[in-house]
């Protein structure tokens, strides 16, 4: 009883601690500097049985206010078995390659094997990637490259699920909560100097950092980390800045909303990395143990408390997880324009903590199932 409790105040401390540095570190993000030079920028795109999602995201990439001559855009086909591929060939943007996995990179896992295919094929000194379900603003492009000052390596971007005008059902409403929490905590950590994770569908890198850490090679066993695994290999590499993108020209937006099945198949994909950020992050595997254990240990203590009669310690905890997550939520949802969401607090500390828990033990045992492959954690 008394190491549950000691564990239980510990874990919370530290987890009211961090969402309070991560606050901090969201408004020196107002300082980061840009520029106005217009790199050639290479877009890479995995693509695999995206036949739905395919033409709109291109649509939308045509549609660029960034000069044609200084980006090309670079859409690998992953072995679809829809005809991803002919309309990719179809679209008339003259800056627009088709590639295909082929042979290549047979020893990359899940989506970092058609990403090596086409960041080895592509021209430009940096890779910007988005996602094939993904649609961008028209100032994407050049408003990213305005963050890519000379001393900067990687530019994180936010990314959304739907925008503030679009409607949203109940179940929706709570994903696009939960990962406008999860970018909050990213952005954070970015404003402090210390990036801790990022989303694929928004981000950008040198090209000659991603060599300089040979690509994926050192995760290429890892079925997922296309994004937040290789981050942190980047910024072993590289002693400059990493910007998060705060300009609203420059958030991306998914069309894909997912169903609960799907839902909990994606986290389990990003939750089977975290036994690896100990090698990668210690200080990141500490962080993603202290969300662990404060979830797993407020329920275990509401139990604990039904034989006690003590409610008062569970329920302090609960209350000040809960002012923690709201107050990085609180000045995310202001800076990236979702202020929309914020009513979705309450239902969704309901809902994470067991969620939490669950997902974060079954994608670290279990693996997980992705565009059709089931991949072991």
């Amino acid at each position: 009883m008394d190491i549950l409790i000691h564990l239980l105040l510990l874990a919370t401390t530290l987890y009211a601690g961090v969402a309070l540095l991560f606050f901090l570190g969201l408004f020196r993000l107002k300082a980061q500097p840009q520029t106005t030079d217009k790199p050639f920028l290479s877009i890479v795109i995995a693509a695999r049985n995206e036949a739905d999602y395919i033409g709109n995201c291109l649509d939308c990439l045509k549609q660029q206010t960034y000069p044609s001559e200084f980006f090309e855009i670079l859409v690998v086909d992953d072995d679809s078995t829809d005809n991803t591929a002919q309309i990719v060939s179809a679209a008339p943007i003259d800056n627009l390659r088709l590639l295909s996995v082929g042979d290549s990179f047979p020893e990359m896992a899940a989506k970092k094997r058609p990403m090596s295919v086409g960041i080895q094929q592509a021209r430009g000194e940096w890779i910007l990637t988005t996602d094939a379900d993904c649609t961008v603003p028209p100032h994407w492009i050049a408003q990213m490259a305005a963050y890519m000052t000379t001393d900067t390596g990687v530019v994180i971007g936010f990314s959304q699920l739907k925008t503030a005008t679009e409607k949203l059902t109940a179940f929706e409403r709570l994903q696009a909560f939960d990962f406008l929490t999860l970018l909050s905590a990213a952005a954070g950590a970015t404003g402090l100097g210390f990036p801790l994770a990022a989303s694929g569908q928004n981000l950008a890198y040198r090209k000659e950092l991603f060599d300089r850490v040979n690509g994926f090679s050192r995760i290429a066993h890892r079925p997922s980390g296309d994004d937040v695994l290789l981050l942190q290999l980047l910024r072993r590499a590289w002693a400059g800045r990493f910007a998060f993108a705060t300009c609203p020209k420059t958030f991306v937006s998914t069309w894909r909303s997912e169903t609960p099945a799907s839902f909990a198949q994606q986290r389990r994909r990003w939750a089977s990395n975290a036994a690896y950020q100990l090698k990668l992050n210690p200080i990141f595997f500490l962080y993603i143990a202290i969300i662990f254990l404060t979830n797993a240990l407020i329920p275990l203590s509401f139990g604990m408390a039904i034989f006690n009669n003590n409610y008062l310690l569970p329920i302090a905890c609960f209350v000040t997880k809960t002012f923690a997550d709201l107050l990085v939520t609180w000045r995310g949802a202001h800076i990236f324009g979702r202020t929309d969401l914020l009513h979705q607090l309450p239902l969704w500390e309901l809902f994470q903590v067991p969620y939490t828990v669950l997902i974060g033990l079954t994608g670290t045992l279990r693996g997980f199932t992705w565009k059709g492959r089931h991949h072991q954690s």
